[in-house]
């Protein structure tokens, strides 16, 4: 049995009248990439900035490594590395000196620094200025400088956010890559398709309370609906055809294509039925967003 790396008790954390966290409790297992999902203000960065003691909550307790982060911090959060929002780096200094600065600060050893931006593939650029780099570059040499102190638990929040589809596919490879290697990941996120592709277990959140646990492929498919899109040609003939299919329903037209409401059993009858009628299907995409799910999860939107 995996032992428990994290685990959150009962925390709660407000804000004047707004409770930002609400008797928030679940616990991360060794080896875990553990996707905390919800809409943006539900509370997931509230509740991670307590995790690393950078706010107090008001109740409830979080233990790391059987330490209590509010006892024993220094000892808690030895072996966590973490990512908050965009890194921010000298731009006018290259990626190695900006982490020869960081690592100096934290007492790291030099070599360390070859290593993270090895693994995280700058070894390349590690003489380039920070500048010149992708935004999909800057949160790789993020998370190289969260990996500096060899943590074993790694700390994400949002780490996709306001990158282009590139980068978001090279932080999600790093982010699989790292688990490999042993590390155990927490990735918060509000964008379900990313965490169905590289978590193994996820917790939803919603007005600062927990909705849902589980693992991603049992609660992904627990719901008798999904919400897809549908990239077809010719787009006006395919919607004729989906309003004469009784087993669709809410079809909605956006963005050059089609967003239905299907059971997951009629998916591959939906695409023979497209076939069927002369329908160039492109992209069949099922549980596109967080809102959807909760959607098909549910019936109402959050």
């Amino acid at each position: 049995m995996s032992e428990v790396i994290l685990s959150i008790k009962n925390l709660s954390k407000s804000f004047g009248k707004r409770k930002a966290v609400n008797n928030l409790s679940f616990d991360i297992k060794e080896g875990e990439i553990f996707g905390f999902l919800g809409p943006n203000g539900a509370g997931k960065s509230t509740a991670i900035r307590a995790m690393l003691s950078l706010i107090k909550p008001d109740s409830g307790d979080i233990e790391i490594f059987a330490n209590l982060v509010r006892k024993n911090k220094n000892s808690a959060l030895q072996g966590v590395g973490a990512l908050v929002e965009r890194p921010d780096f000298y731009e006018y200094l290259s990626a190695h000196r900006n982490l020869s600065l960081l690592a100096t600060m934290d007492k790291v050893s030099q070599k360390r620094i070859d290593e993270v931006l090895e693994i995280v593939g700058l070894s390349n650029r590690r003489q380039d200025k920070v500048k010149a780099f992708s935004q999909g570059m800057k949160q790789r040499l993020g998370i190289a400088q969260a990996l500096l102190s060899n943590p074993k638990l790694l700390i994400l929040d949002e780490p996709t956010n306001g990158l282009d589809p590139r980068g978001m596919k090279e932080v999600r490879d790093l982010i699989q890559k790292l688990s490999k290697e042993g590390i155990t990941i927490l990735l918060s996120s509000h964008i379900l398709h990313e965490v169905e592709q590289v978590c193994t277990t996820m917790a939803i959140i919603n007005l600062g309370k927990l909705i849902k646990i589980g693992r991603v492929h049992d609660l992904l498919n627990e719901s008798d609906t999904v919400i897809t899109e549908i990239k077809a040609e010719p787009l006006g003939k395919a919607r004729k055809v989906l309003e004469g299919i009784d087993y669709i329903t809410n079809i909605l037209e956006s963005d050059g294509m089609l967003k239905v409401r299907i059971a997951n059993k009629d998916l591959k009858k939906l695409t023979r039925d497209l076939v069927k009628a002369d329908i160039d299907v492109s992209a069949l995409i099922p549980r596109t967003s967080l809102e959807d799910y909760f959607l098909s999860l549910t019936g109402d939107s959050i």
